[in-house]
């Protein structure tokens, strides 16, 4: 099947789908305008063949990453002199489309068609939640639980929503671009 094929058949059966403004890479990439479209377009992509959750990730869009929310140390690059200083401070990208939304993604894949759909979903960064894939696909349960714990993406009806990279005591999302490093135990 053809991009086209398959986004004509997606289009028939949710018609306010529309093509990504961005596609990723060259697949086919879809955007969906509301968290309630989640699971009937994913229920239905699976009865038609895409049988696998490839991947499910977010990206947060408010700006450049502040710095403080790393722990630096001073030359840390052996390869540098001593007194180098390898810092940059990060500087807004102009004209880039700066948001306060995180863009969610998911990959459905068929293996049988070798064809894939990129589904993108803008969620507000105060209440970022959608409901949960982990009830049809398996692979999205650790994928959700990495999402929830970096991003603080809130997957509806997940059975076990918990961190699973950071530890309990970490406070914030360290992958949103505000996130700030509170000074915890293993801080010298």
């Amino acid at each position: 099947m053809t991009h086209d094929e398959i986004f004509d058949r997606i289009r028939a059966q949710f018609p306010n789908i529309e093509r990504a403004d961005v596609p990723v890479k060259d697949y086919l990439t879809v955007r969906i305008d509301s968290k309630d479209d989640v699971l009937p377009l994913a229920r239905w992509l699976k009865s038609i063949g895409f049988d696998y959750l490839d991947m499910l990730t977010a990206t947060d869009y408010l700006g450049p990453v502040d710095m403080k929310g790393y722990i630096r140390q001073a030359n840390f690059n052996p390869f540098l002199p001593e007194g180098a200083t390898p810092e940059i401070a990060p500087v807004a990208a102009t004209g880039y489309p700066y948001r306060p939304v995180i863009e969610h993604l998911w990959s459905f894949v068929s293996i049988a068609a070798r064809a894939r759909v990129i589904v993108k979903l803008e969620l507000p960064r105060e209440a970022a939640s959608v409901p949960t894939l982990s009830g049809l696909f398996k692979t999205a349960d650790w994928q959700e639980r990495e999402t929830f714990d970096l991003l603080g993406v809130h997957y509806e009806g997940h059975p076990n929503l918990t961190k699973i990279l950071t530890p309990n005591f970490l406070q914030g999302h360290p992958l949103r671009k505000d996130y700030v490093h509170v000074k915890d135990r293993f801080d010298e």
